[in-house]
């Protein structure tokens, strides 16, 4: 291992809009170590200071400075020692001689995996965040980095970093234990009726995570090259997991990534009311693709989410989607129905007796014959064109369409489609399937089949929709009139 209140619907609305419009920015972060100490650590001294925090007593403002700063100096001992490969990891040097440092997790999972532990103050924020989201109070604030394995598949192949609280347990300070909690599930710390904040920085957590994220899906390139980003495509953890946390799941637009929520995610992460009810998701994916492949790709990455967490101890699972833009229409079609009329209005004969192989079928399925998942509860649509947008209207839209590279299994099923059965299509069939370059860009015209068909439908009366729309209106024009 290497050192290093229950909120309305409409509050997480009202939270989203200002940080979203500042996301363009790419992340960067810079780790700094010059303030590690290797001084020795001052044992009577913040003994004294633990001895009073455990009798509920408060301390003063410099003794529980001297504190935590010697909770982080602890850390940057085991780095230490950690890079000088000696074998005595937990060997901490104290005013007092040596002493032998256990390491506890009280509420971390999977401690035993972290592939790497920082101080959070070493991590300095260069671009890209610009809200802070720091809570002052006892210990010192680490990150931790957690790598994607089986047991938890739901975390990018980049790993999740997570904010972890440390606290230098001196109740036999000839005996110190470093206790590891997870400041976003726990955070405060109580002794003898007096309740204490713990320390947490959630934006040195957000900007490492950020930071190497943002290339595991880029968004020209996603719009681009379905094939490189298809293995990458999926729903990814961006919080630490808890079973009786609502998930909330961010999804991006077109010509854009998970990237676009880094300062959403951030701010929103600042509210404890937020942090303490929510725990955050990312779908990422390549957004050159149809919009009815896609709405199966993202309608699958949520079951498998809701099987992990039913996996990990979760109940009842009411989920909140923010869609931004294309991303708000493949989450409309999570809570409609699709069936037999969408498949009539593109085939003369039922699913069943079109002559293309089963696995080819079974492709059409997916895409045309769905149900509303019933965990989804709100949805929060942020500038999305339910009635299509003017995309190929604009200059170099139709020659960018003409790069997209649309999905294999797609051309061979057209083939297989146009070899066999071309005779069951429908005009609007042709359309959706007979055509070699169908991309998302064709499919947003206000005259595609997926925008009058596909997602022109009655919205779910079981889901709470928002809508934040921001738009350019001059005075007294009708609002038909107007766009986003």
């Amino acid at each position: 291992m290497k050192v290093v209140r229950l909120i309305a619907g409409a509050s997480l609305v009202g939270l989203i809009l200002p940080a979203l419009s500042s996301c363009s920015l790419k992340v960067k972060v810079r780790e700094d170590w010059a303030p590690a100490s290797g001084q020795p650590i001052p044992l009577g001294e913040v003994s004294r200071t633990w001895a009073e925090l455990k009798q509920g007593g408060t301390p003063t403002e410099a003794d529980l400075a001297a504190y935590n700063l010697a909770v982080r100096n602890s850390v940057t001992q085991i780095a230490d020692n950690w890079l000088s490969g000696d074998g005595q990891l937990s060997r901490l040097k104290t005013s007092e001689g040596e002493v032998k440092l256990r390491v506890n997790s009280i509420n971390v999972p999977d401690l035993e995996l972290a592939g790497e532990i920082v101080p959070a103050d070493f991590v300095k924020v260069r671009r890209g965040l610009r809200a802070e989201s720091v809570v002052a109070g006892v210990g010192t604030s680490l990150i931790v980095r957690q790598p994607r394995s089986d047991a938890d598949p739901m975390i990018p192949e980049t790993g999740l970093w997570i904010p972890v609280t440390a606290l230098l347990n001196l109740d036999s300070p000839s005996s110190p234990v470093l206790e590891l909690i997870d400041p976003s599930t726990r955070g405060t710390i109580a002794f003898e009726g007096t309740e204490f904040p713990l320390s947490a920085n959630y934006t040195a957590a957000f900007a490492r995570d950020f930071q190497e994220r943002q290339f595991h899906f880029e968004s020209l390139s996603g719009l681009l090259r379905f094939e490189e980003f298809a293995d990458r495509m999926g729903l990814y953890r961006v919080t630490p997991f808890h079973p009786d946390k609502e998930p909330v799941i961010f999804i991006h637009g077109i010509n854009s990534s998970p990237s676009t929520w880094d300062e959403v995610l951030n701010r929103l992460y600042g509210d404890k009311a937020i942090r303490d009810r929510y725990e955050f998701w990312t779908f990422g994916y390549p957004t050159g693709a149809p919009i009815p492949y896609m709405a199966a790709e993202y309608r699958d990455a949520i079951q498998k989410m809701l099987a992990f967490r039913r996996s990990r101890g979760a109940a009842a699972q009411e989920i909140t989607v923010v869609g931004h833009s294309m991303g708000g229409l493949l989450t409309k079609a999570m809570t409609f129905s699709s069936g037999d009329e969408e498949w009539n209005s593109l085939f003369r004969v039922p699913i069943g007796e079109l002559k293309i192989p089963e696995s080819e079928r079974e492709i059409l399925r997916r895409m045309i014959y769905c149900e509303p998942i019933p965990e989804i509860k709100r949805v929060v649509f942020c500038a999305v064109p339910h009635r299509g947008a003017e995309i190929l209207d604009q200059p170099g839209a139709k020659l960018l369409a003409e790069l997209i590279e649309v999905p294999t299994q797609l051309v061979l099923l057209s083939t297989q489609i146009i070899a066999h059965s071309a005779s069951a299509l429908t005009p609007a069939g042709l359309e959706f399937v007979a055509r070699d370059r169908l991309t998302s860009i064709d499919q947003l015209s206000s005259d595609a089949w997926s925008t009058v068909v596909f997602l022109n439908k009655p919205l779910n009366p079981a889901v709470t929709y928002h809508s934040i729309i921001v738009s350019l209106r001059l005075p007294n024009m009708p609002l038909e009139k107007i766009g986003d």
